[in-house]
């Protein structure tokens, strides 16, 4: 027992539980921080900003965040960093999803249902940016404007649209012009916020088509937005065609409208073989079902953005 006691005596010592306690007239000495005080610089340095877990290199290894630099911040590198991002064959995601739309039908959905996602754009990203685009270039300017009301007049062969607005103007005590003016600024608003309504409609006419697929209707949903977005896209490439030819029935706007809708059943031909996987006399079919489908959804999204824009304009 004796030995025993001798020894944790040692241990007391050691441990400094028996230190004697300092005289009255020392210094006191600093408090420990405590456990939770903020990290010193190197500390921060070497903290993932993402997920705060310990950077080994400069990029983390459980998210991929990189390590944060001073030069970050600067104006110069935060350009570059973007144009590399924009323009990189390797890096951007901008390059290689535009790439696969327009050049391997189906296969953004395949990769999307495949869990395949980190290298292109997310499907609603992509469909509201190109749709973004093909807005602002067939409004910037007026000769080839979609969504302007004076086409409607320009179309009309027997006069019955120009009357109409003419009453409304009328009505309303302002020139025809005006009127013009609020339905088309109008129309341009609606059409804006009327994508998803046309991606969910197109999705809905593939659901239809593909009851006894056993496929989730987000599958078909994905390849609404793929799908739209190609189309789209087409539409903003042919844009410099229709900057010279304009907008105008028949003639050479009736062969470019046939090419146009021609590129989109080819189209819709591989990418249907690609994601459903059915037989080619089968697919040809499908195709031009889904095209039809596509065509009407497009034309209830434009006519009806049209008509709620001149009931607006006439109760406003």
């Amino acid at each position: 027992m004796a030995e025993v006691a001798q020894t944790a005596g040692r241990a007391e010592a050691g441990a400094g539980l028996n230190a004697p306690a300092p005289p009255s007239d020392a210094p006191p000495t600093a408090p420990a921080p405590p456990s939770d005080a903020p990290p010193t610089a190197p500390e921060a340095a070497g903290v993932c900003p993402e997920c705060e877990q310990a950077l080994v290199g400069d990029f983390c290894h459980c998210c991929g965040e990189k390590r944060p630099e001073a030069r970050d911040l600067s104006v110069r590198h935060f350009f570059g960093e973007a144009a590399q991002e924009l323009t990189s064959v390797e890096h951007s995601k901008l390059f290689h999803t535009l790439r696969a739309l327009l050049f391997r039908p189906g296969f953004l959905t395949n990769e999307w249902v495949a869990g395949r996602r980190r290298r292109h754009l997310k499907p609603l990203t992509l469909c509201l940016g190109i749709f973004a685009v093909s807005l602002f270039v067939y409004t910037v300017y007026k000769p080839v404007s979609l969504y302007d009301a004076e086409n409607v007049i320009r179309y009309d062969q027997y006069g019955s649209a120009k009357k109409v607005f003419a009453k409304i103007a009328d009505r309303k005590g302002v020139p025809l012009e005006t009127v013009l003016e609020r339905i088309s600024d109008r129309w341009q608003r609606y059409v804006s916020l009327s994508t998803l309504l046309f991606v969910l409609c197109f999705a809905t006419v593939l659901q239809l088509v593909f009851m006894f697929s056993g496929r989730y209707f987000v599958e078909h949903l994905v390849f609404s937005m793929h799908f739209v977005s190609f189309s789209i896209l087409t539409v903003v490439l042919m844009w410099p065609v229709y900057f010279f030819i304009g907008l105008k029935p028949g003639g050479v706007n009736t062969a470019v409208a046939v090419l146009k809708w021609s590129l989109d059943i080819a189209y819709m031909f591989f990418a249907v073989r690609a994601v459903y996987r059915m037989k080619t006399a089968r697919t040809l079919a499908t195709a031009l079902l889904l095209t039809a489908g596509y065509f009407l959804t497009y034309m209830l999204v434009f006519v009806g953005a049209f008509v709620v824009a001149m009931v607006v304009v006439i109760t406003g």
